[in-house]
């Protein structure tokens, strides 16, 4: 019965990683309280770890943007690099303005960040 009980458990974080890493990161705030003694402190490591986080999660929403779509053209196999290339401004066009992609990365980590930063705040008014 233990294995079977096991496998729940690890199914279950399998399937609610975000919720998983939410649970840890409230048993390390208050391990880090009961090592500092200070709300304020730990306030501010949750804040920090959040906006940490926050970025991660939007460093990944951007990889999917096609910033820098258009600026470089790289000649295909046998072509002959010329000097003032015309890109299709149509395709550029169309890349561009194409819909925001939030990959299941950039979901996990936007909501962990977002979960610190509000700790924090609910730490800061104990």
């Amino acid at each position: 019965m233990t294995a079977n009980k096991g496998v729940k458990i690890t199914n279950f974080i399998k399937t609610h990683k975000a919720l998983t890493t939410d649970i840890v990161l409230v048993l390390i705030g208050l391990i880090d309280w009961i090592v500092t003694r200070n709300t304020i402190a730990t306030s501010n490591h949750f804040f920090m770890l959040g906006l940490a986080l926050l970025l991660i999660g939007v460093i990944f929403v951007l990889e999917r943007g096609h910033l820098l779509t258009g600026w470089f053209k790289r000649p295909a196999k046998g072509e002959e690099k010329l000097p003032q290339k015309k890109i299709d401004v149509h395709k550029v066009g169309r890349l561009k303005n194409s819909p925001i992609v939030i990959t299941r990365p950039a979901k996990y980590f936007l909501h962990v960040g977002i979960f610190t930063i509000v700790m924090s705040i609910l730490i800061s008014f104990i």
